[in-house]
This record gives C-alpha cells, structure tokens and sequence, in this order.
C-alpha cells in the first residue's frame, strides 16, 4: 500500500482548525519531523521548502486513544482507518500480546499498550484469555509476574474475592502499574476503597446502589425497579468522587445489545469489515423485549455516568470491541455520542479518547499535537468539536508522520485470526450457548 506521505523531512500538516488536545487554533498546521511533532505554527509560517498536506474544512485532532479493546489481528487496519491510532488491550494471554505489542509498527495497526492476562477467581469465566488465582498468595504472584513482565497495567476481574484487592493493588502499585477492575459482586465502592484506579463497565455499580438485585448482568439497568435507586446512585457517584477512581463505562458495548435484538443488528454497512465468524458467534435472534429493556439499560447508563460528569469523576472512552460486534473504530466514535448525550462538551468528549486518556495512561507523548509529541493525527471533515458525527467523514489518518486514506486501510487482507484467544474464546462461548439452547429444546421444564 503506498504511504501518502513518509516520515522522511518535514512535513505540514493543515486544515480550517487544529485542536491540540486543549485548545483549537484556526488556521495553523501541524509540523511533522522523523515522526515526531515538531511545532504547531500558523499556516503562513510553515518554513519554505516543507511538504504541505491541506485539507480546507477539516479539523485536525490528536490521534484516538481506545482505552478498552481486546486486540484481534483482522481489528488493526480498521482502527486507524477510523483515526484510532492507539489502543489498550484489557485482556488477553501474556506472551500472546506482548508478542502483538512487538510488531505494531510493522503492520498497518494502532500502537499497542497492553494488560496482559485478565486476573479472575479460581474458575474463570473467559478461560482462554484469564488467569486464575486460586488464593490470595497465587493472585499476588500473578500481579507480579504480568507487571515484571513489562505491561501497560493490570486488570482484575469478576471472580477475584473482594478481600485480596487491597494486596493486589499494593503489589501493582510496587511495580509503577495502574489497576484496573470490572468489578461486579464486590462493587466499585470496595474496588475503590482498596485502592483500585479504575472500573470497567459499570454493572458493579448494581451491588452499590442495588443490594439484593436480581441475578444478571448489565441489562438489569433496563428494569423498572432500577429507577427508584436514583437517590442511592447519587449518593454512589458522590463517594466515587471522593475515592478518586476513573470510570471507562464502554457506553458503546450497553448500545450495540439493544441494537443487535432488534433483528437487523448493527446495519450492514458498520459490520462490512467484520469477520463472519464474528458475526455468527455473537448473533443473537431478534428479541424485540430483550431490546427494549437493553435500550432502558444504556439510557440508566448514561444517566449515572452524567451523575459522574457533574461531580467532575473522569471518564475515559472505551469500546470493548470485538464484544457486541462493535466495529473496530466506528465504535469508539460511537462512544464520543454517547458520552456526550450523557453531559459532556463534544470538546470533553474528544479529550476523553485523547489527551485525558493518555495523562491516564502515563503517556505524555500521546492525546496532545504539541512539540516532542508522537505524530499520530486524523484529518475529520467538518467540525466534530461543534458535534461529535454519527459517521465521521476521515480524510486522513497520520500515525507517527505517516499518513493514510481510509480505504487504502479498510482493502488491506485480513490476517487469518481463527486461532487467536478471543477467537477461539468466543466459539467456546458460542458453543456453550448452542449447547443450552438445544438441552432447553429437548426438555421444556428447563426453559423457563
């Protein structure tokens, strides 16, 4: 595939307005040298004798940061085609992703942080891409070994007993590695009293605000009772604040549920890119209650997250791709929506997936156009910072002074990938369930 431009000498990058990742400038371009920003100086400035790439209407951004992703080969060319120019796997098997972490830059992929193995109970639910711990002194040598090991963070998972955080925190902290948790039985108030940095997800927040709820996971939002505990989830947000902990609430994950129940999915122009496999392992029959209550459950969602935003709890945008056939991209797009509809600025939004998401990250040369900072960019036509677009119009994606066309990124062959962890996890998941389904079909006293 041929590069619109290299990283060799300088190059300008410039359109109506550039926003650094703080503030907007009208009328400036980005200076790109050896892959690296090297100033951003209005238009008629740029030094004689310097590449210029303009694009007149367009809004240059930072490049995106997904900060919830569980990587998958085929995934890597859709992300940048869509602006992703970074991404934080959330698990998946050590090695496995360390071995990923290591080729990024010899593929047409997002840079790759990553938390290695998901750390769960003593029986997993994702068998493949966990690792157990059977008691609090093997959880502790799991922490250790994945941060010596070099990641991005660890994550702790469901199944993990509520008294071995604080340990488990402690030992990440000793390693200079940020914990993160899905938490779920134990809550995200206990998570946080033991000092964990950040939740996943939000369904946690059921045993804070719901003690005594019905079994289930995050659809439970979308039932009628949910409603009367809106006192106690202000008074949940308010102790989140206090804690300090960040929430990455993969708002996208709640809406692509009630979307695939509907009977057309997610349409077929946002799943054209998504292996078929993928599609048939997580299709689900139409289920028009199913759905609606799953629409209620993000419309909860969103609320509590607005209850986070107005007590100025940081947010971070994450997709969860592949869960919920989220495509890779699009969905953390998709993400900005909706997290503006829950109260922040487009502005904010945008920050979320950029420069607060790599201040997270501990990863100053990411999220921000300014001098020393990693060329990474995207080229949007119009004005996002005005409204977040339902299918943003990228022109360009720029990743470490290289710049691509999205459908040059979107033809690139995907890698075979029916053998990798989540590949393999989610037709076991599939199998399962078809497994049910047929043991439910053969005795009706076990389908109700």
């Amino acid at each position: 595939m041929k590069n619109l431009f290299t990283d060799d000498g300088l190059v300008a990058f410039s359109g109506t307005r550039v926003f650094d990742g703080k503030r907007t400038l009208m009328d400036h371009a980005v200076l790109v040298e050896g892959g690296i920003v090297s100033a951003v100086v209005p238009r008629d400035s740029v030094p004689t004798g310097a590449k210029r790439c303009h694009e007149d209407g367009c809004t240059i951004l930072p490049g995106l940061i997904d900060t919830h992703v569980h990587f998958m080969r085929w995934q890597g060319p859709q992300f940048l085609a869509f602006g992703v120019t970074t991404i934080r796997d959330t698990g998946n098997p050590l090695k496995w992703i360390l071995d990923r972490r290591g080729e990024w830059e010899k593929k047409r992929w997002p840079r790759i942080l990553c938390m290695g193995p998901i750390l769960d109970g003593p029986v997993p639910e994702h068998e493949v891409v966990c690792r157990p711990c059977g008691d609090l002194a093997g959880a502790l040598t799991a922490v250790r070994e994945t941060a010596e090991a070099g990641v991005d963070g660890v994550k702790f998972y469901v199944g993990l007993d509520p008294d071995w955080l604080p340990g488990m925190v402690k030992e990440c902290h000793a390693h200079e590695c940020r914990a993160s948790m899905h938490c779920a039985g134990g809550g995200v108030l206990r998570a946080a009293r033991a000092g964990v940095d950040e939740f996943f997800h939000l369904d946690g927040i059921l045993a804070d605000v719901w003690p005594g709820h019905p079994p289930g996971w995050l659809d439970l939002w979308g039932m009628p009772d949910f409603r009367r505990t809106l006192d106690r989830q202000r008074g949940v947000a308010d102790d989140i604040r206090t804690s300090c902990i960040t929430a990455t609430p993969t708002l996208a994950y709640w809406d692509s549920q009630w979307r695939i129940r509907t009977g057309d999915s997610l349409g077929p122009e946002n799943l054209r890119y998504t292996p078929s496999s993928m599609i048939e392992w997580q299709a689900v029959p139409p289920d028009p209650v199913s759905s609606e209550r799953w629409r209620r459950a993000l419309c909860a969602a969103q609320t509590f997250v607005g209850l986070l935003l107005e007590r100025e709890v940081p947010v971070l945008a994450g997709s969860d791709v592949p869960c919920g056939l989220v495509p890779p991209g699009r969905s953390l797009w998709r993400e900005l929506e909706l997290l503006a509809e829950a109260g922040m600025s487009p502005t904010q939004a945008i920050c979320a997936a950029t420069s607060a998401a790599a201040a997270f990250l501990g990863r100053p040369d990411l999220g921000r156009l300014t001098p020393g900072s990693a060329a990474d960019m995207v080229l949007v036509r119009g004005n996002p910072l005005d409204a977040i677009p339902s299918s943003p119009d990228i022109l360009m994606t720029v990743q470490r002074g290289v710049a691509y066309r999205p459908e040059d990124l979107l033809a690139v062959q995907a890698d075979s990938f029916v053998d990798e962890p989540w590949a393999v996890q989610f037709r076991r998941h599939y199998e399962k369930r078809i497994g049910r389904q047929a043991t439910r079909g053969k005795n009706p006293k076990m389908s109700n």
